[in-house]
């Protein structure tokens, strides 16, 4: 069953019950694993078209690149968003950006390590239920400086404005 709002074809068989139960924007669940030590979830996003973020030129799609991205804990385990991010060329001779791979800040932040949703869920269990970072880190199957270095920006905002978090 395809995405209500996604322009993928039925038969990619894809499962909009997940897509909901995943809570990503734009992002669909491919394939979903448990191992020993994570839950693993395969995403895509399907957008048939993008423009370049420097001249706005509609681009050329050219593969895609896998990247692991730690997300809030799921059954009591530690997991894996392995998101299979689109790479783009821009085809503008004239633009100074050659390449490009898609973005989405409402999953995780440019180079971040950590889902938003694993932010936020951190952020949540520091407030409300007296979790230590090491404690957090520890169910997130990740170090203390990881989660640390994700966090503190957030927390930092949240102690200048109260209404953030």
């Amino acid at each position: 069953m395809p995405h209500p709002t996604c322009p993928c074809a039925a038969a990619l068989d894809r499962c909009s019950r997940c897509d909901v139960l995943l809570g990503l924007p734009d992002l669909h669940l491919v394939d979903a694993h448990v191992t020993d030590t994570a839950v693993l979830l395969d995403v895509e996003a399907c957008d048939p078209l993008t423009g370049c973020p420097g001249c706005g030129v509609i681009a050329t799609g050219h593969g895609r690149v896998t990247v692991t991205l730690i997300d809030a804990p799921f059954a009591g385990r530690p997991t894996r968003l392995r998101w299979r991010k689109r790479r783009w060329i821009c085809p503008e001779p004239a633009c100074t950006v050659v390449s490009f791979l898609e973005q989405s800040p409402q999953v995780a932040a440019p180079r971040g390590r950590l889902t938003t949703r694993a932010v936020s869920w951190a952020v949540r269990q520091l407030r409300y239920e007296n979790a230590s970072i090491q404690g957090l880190a520890r169910q997130l199957g990740t170090t203390w400086n990881t989660l640390w270095s994700q966090i503190r920006p957030r927390l930092a905002d949240a102690a200048a404005d109260p209404g953030v978090c």
